[in-house]
């Protein structure tokens, strides 16, 4: 940005500026520059492009941490099974840190939650099953795989709009379902024709999470009012009572001290942060461009699964993964006003 001042009194020192300018010249040194002009008048040359580029690419940046803290989600899971905190125990432990100072904090803005009971029952249960799924697919399914399941959810709003919301489906949502359907097979039958004895516990985990997880949009779109660390509340609350009654089956957990350090860290750095990182992003960018990164959760799911667990797709698996993919595209972009975003302001996992 140029800025042009006349300036007149006393000082000189810069040829041919007016009285004064010098003093300007020597000032301008934090704008980038300084130019004469032909009648004597200083010409700034503000470095305004650096604050600009930050701002701009600031949330782009925060939504791929974000999404890449989701897409390596599995990483820290498995340590922590593999340390002696397992399943069930484990997402009752992460979630509760998070629930309790959510807790805490909703309960002192209690007013603001009249005539959102409905709301608050349905991210409960909805909200709380699909962390509660997804996590326990992840720790012991094949990453890539549960990821891709996953991102069938906004296939399911598709259905569950029109059956709820009236919404029609219109010939984008017909693509992308059949898109989904025919990438889902491959992913799962890997060609060899499509059975339900292709999915086991951990697969039909992955799917019923994308379905919990596209209930929860619809509850949202037709509650647009609660505030979100209210939805992230009930969400969070949910995952805690639904895990309580898998965990209590479960063998008590046996954990090292230090770990419960890593625990904590895990739950309100790697989690909540996550989680304020893409909404942060796309709460600030246009649908069209949060939808084509936020698949990018995936790809870092997929290749740190290949380099750090030795998992590898298979051709027929990458390319059913990029029909699933194309058709959640679809499906993200195709109602700028009613959005159904994956990681979004809407329902983020890390909300969930």
């Amino acid at each position: 940005m140029t800025s042009a001042w006349n300036f007149h009194g006393g000082g000189g020192g810069i040829p041919g500026a007016d009285k004064g300018a010098g003093i300007l010249s020597i000032c301008a040194g934090q704008y980038g520059g300084t130019k004469i002009l032909p009648n004597g008048t200083v010409a700034i040359h503000q470095n305004a492009q650096p604050a600009s580029a930050l701002r701009q690419s600031g949330p782009t940046i925060a939504l791929l941490v974000g999404s890449s803290l989701w897409g390596v989600l599995w990483w820290p899971l498995r340590h922590f099974n593999a340390a002696g905190l397992r399943g069930a125990w484990l997402i009752f432990a992460v979630y509760l840190l998070l629930a309790i100072p959510a807790g805490l904090w909703s309960w002192r803005r209690r007013n603001e939650l009249r005539q959102h009971g409905r709301t608050l029952v349905g991210l409960l249960l909805l909200g709380g099953w699909t962390n509660v799924a997804f996590i326990l697919a992840l720790v012991h399914g094949e990453v890539i795989r549960i990821l891709l399941l996953f991102y069938l959810s906004p296939v399911w709003a598709i259905f569950a709009a029109r059956i709820f919301l009236k919404e029609a489906i219109g010939w984008r949502g017909g693509l992308a379902a059949l898109l989904a359907v025919g990438g889902s097979a491959l992913v799962v039958s890997n060609g060899q024709g499509v059975s339900l004895a292709d999915l086991d516990t951990n697969d039909l985990l992955a799917i019923s999470s994308g379905l919990a997880f596209a209930l929860s949009n619809v509850i949202l779109r037709a509650d647009a009012v609660l505030g979100d660390l209210h939805r992230a509340t009930a969400v969070w609350w949910g995952c805690v009572l639904i895990a309580l009654p898998f965990a209590l089956v479960q063998q008590l957990p046996a954990l090292p001290l230090p770990e419960y350090g890593y625990l904590l860290a895990f739950s309100w750095l790697w989690i909540a942060g996550a989680t304020v990182a893409v909404q942060f992003g796309v709460a600030r960018m246009p649908v069209s461009v949060s939808a084509v990164i936020m698949p990018f959760e995936v790809i870092v799911g997929a290749l740190s699964a290949w380099w750090l667990a030795g998992e590898a797709p298979t051709l027929l698996e990458l390319f059913g993964g990029t029909l699933i993919l194309a058709a959640a595209l679809l499906q993200i972009t195709r109602s700028q006003g009613h959005p159904i975003l994956l990681g979004g302001v809407e329902m983020e996992k890390g909300e969930l």
